[in-house]
């Protein structure tokens, strides 16, 4: 979880809700000062978006090791029928 930088009141007052869509997007909490010293702190209300924000994390994962395996793959031959490339295939794994 990435960690937010404590900001003043005033800044906290002009980007307000720029502030507030991180808390919600990072899922970490956001310490305002006053005076230089923790006054408040701005945290997500909802419960399960920690939750949803580690599956939407694996999720991006799993789809970039996805994309990652099918560039390893060999280009496409358009000229080829699937039952050619199959054919090819049978015999390169089992002679």
């Amino acid at each position: 979880m990435t960690e937010l930088s404590a900001v003043g009141v005033r800044e906290a007052k002009n980007r307000f809700s720029e502030l507030t869509a991180q808390v919600n997007e990072l899922g970490s909490t956001l310490v305002v000062l006053k005076n230089n010293r923790p006054w408040v702190t701005i945290h997500p209300a909802d419960p399960e978006a920690a939750s949803r924000r580690a599956r939407l994390e694996r999720f991006h994962a799993l789809t970039a090791s996805i994309e990652q395996d099918v560039s390893r793959e060999p280009a496409w031959e358009a000229d080829k029928s699937d039952r050619e490339l199959l054919d090819e295939e049978r015999v390169r794994r089992f002679g």
